[in-house]
């Protein structure tokens, strides 16, 4: 007898208009949808509290992700685009100052004019823009322009190579992170993590709620920090939109690898998020580069790939998650990502006989690992090897489920009626 073949990787959806519709939310399950993210930068409560309830009608057993907005600063302070040319001076100031002259730029961050010096590179709209910081006047912050470009209002504004003084939690994510928890979330994932303080004062308001926190690396100041970000994350999302304008874009794919293998490492679940899909937001098909991308993150060692706005604004919600399926499927079971070694929350004991566990896949014809877990520590430490046979995972606890639901290779059972004495 064969164990029955289904995706090991899994895929996270993010959900927004065009997937709001229950008809499409049932196709996206069906078509592999493993685990649901709502993004609060643009939902209220009312809108976390609808969606969670919509999916978990339909499938109890799928993971919520509510992901922060985070320290995320834009500009404002004007409606119209606006033209720059290489040379012209632009001025950014916080929004408590009055704009007077022509080129002056809000942006949403008070505390700039304190963290940035003479020569600093500065990014507007996801590094379309770039400015170079020649003069610092009280909370006016003189710049001249690199390039030529027409810049939108509202666009992201980074400051690559500097750990900004944010506040640990803005009073956004602090609500947010309260609606989780009154809504019951499975995970928050957290947005421009730039140190272990941030997760750890999450930690502190969720206490004993059992929701994960996944910290997003999207900084350079979280790439530098990221042995103490991990350790004490439950889970790490490699959020390469961010990420690719914060440090040079070529350095993404290296950077890519040797963070899955870190989380591998110490088995907690790592997710690969960002255009992964992109160009399905607006066609059918996927372009070739992104078939390999998504096989390339698979083949690194990733429990998840994430889908951002192919399913939540896109035109093809259920074939993105389709295509993202078919792709996971073909690859997983052809080419095995690198060793890994180290230890994780388990005891050392667990660790060892794990990896002879996934030795013994290799060496014999095993069809699938069975766990009775109540910690998930056990499942975590088998995962992290990847084993080309399936991990059926025995649970009475429903929300154990939708925790080792984001584990690769993982597929959880409930069993209300699980004896209590493991010799049953």
């Amino acid at each position: 007898m064969t164990a029955p073949k289904f995706c090991k990787t899994k895929i996270i959806a993010t959900i927004g208009p065009s997937s709001w519709k229950d008809e499409t939310l049932k196709e996206m399950i069906s078509e592999g949808m493993d685990l649901a993210r709502v993004n609060a930068s643009f939902a209220d409560y009312d809108e976390l509290k609808r969606v969670k309830e919509n999916i978990q009608k339909i499938s109890p057993r799928i993971s919520m992700i509510l992901d922060t907005m985070g320290n995320k600063i834009r500009v404002s302070g004007f409606s119209e685009p606006m033209r720059v040319r290489i040379g012209d001076t632009v001025t950014l100031l916080p929004e408590s100052e009055v704009i007077t002259e022509p080129y002056e730029i809000h942006i949403t961050y008070d505390n700039l004019h304190n963290d940035v010096s003479r020569d600093a590179k500065i990014l507007l709209d996801d590094g379309n823009l770039e400015l170079m910081v020649k003069d610092i006047k009280g909370k006016k912050i003189v710049c001249e322009v690199k390039n030529n470009y027409t810049l939108y209002p509202k666009k992201t504004v980074n400051i690559p190579n500097q750990e900004l003084s944010f506040p640990e939690l803005t009073e956004k994510d602090i609500q947010d992170i309260k609606y989780a928890i009154d809504l019951n979330y499975d995970y928050v994932a957290l947005s421009f993590v730039q140190n272990e303080k941030v997760v750890l004062k999450t930690k502190e308001m969720l206490k004993k709620e059992g929701i994960g926190i996944i910290s997003k690396i999207e900084n350079q100041a979280g790439l530098d920090n990221f042995d103490k970000i991990l350790e004490v994350s439950d889970g790490i999302m490699i959020a390469r939109g961010d990420l690719g304008v914060e440090i040079p874009y070529e350095e993404i794919p290296l950077i890519q690898k040797q963070l899955i293998y870190r989380c591998r490492a110490v088995g907690k679940p790592v997710i690969v998020a960002t255009q992964m899909l992109e160009s399905m937001r607006e066609s059918r098909n996927p372009t070739r580069a992104e078939v390999s991308d998504v096989a390339n993150s698979i083949i690194d060692g990733a429990d998840a790939v994430m889908l951002s706005a192919e399913t939540s604004t896109g035109n093809y919600p259920v074939r993105s998650i389709n295509t993202m399926n078919r792709i996971a499927m073909n690859t997983e079971d052809r080419l095995l990502p690198q060793p890994v070694y180290g230890n994780t929350s388990a005891t050392r004991d667990t660790d060892e006989l794990c990896n002879t566990v996934f030795n013994l896949t290799k060496a014999i014809d095993l069809k699938a690992v069975i766990i009775v877990s109540e910690s998930g520590k056990t499942v975590r430490s088998l995962s992290r090897h990847r084993p080309l046979v399936p991990i059926f995972v025995v649970t009475d606890d429903i929300k154990r489920i939708r925790k080792d639901n984001i584990l690769r290779g993982v597929k959880c059972y409930y069993n209300p009626d699980l004896p209590t004495d493991r010799d049953q």
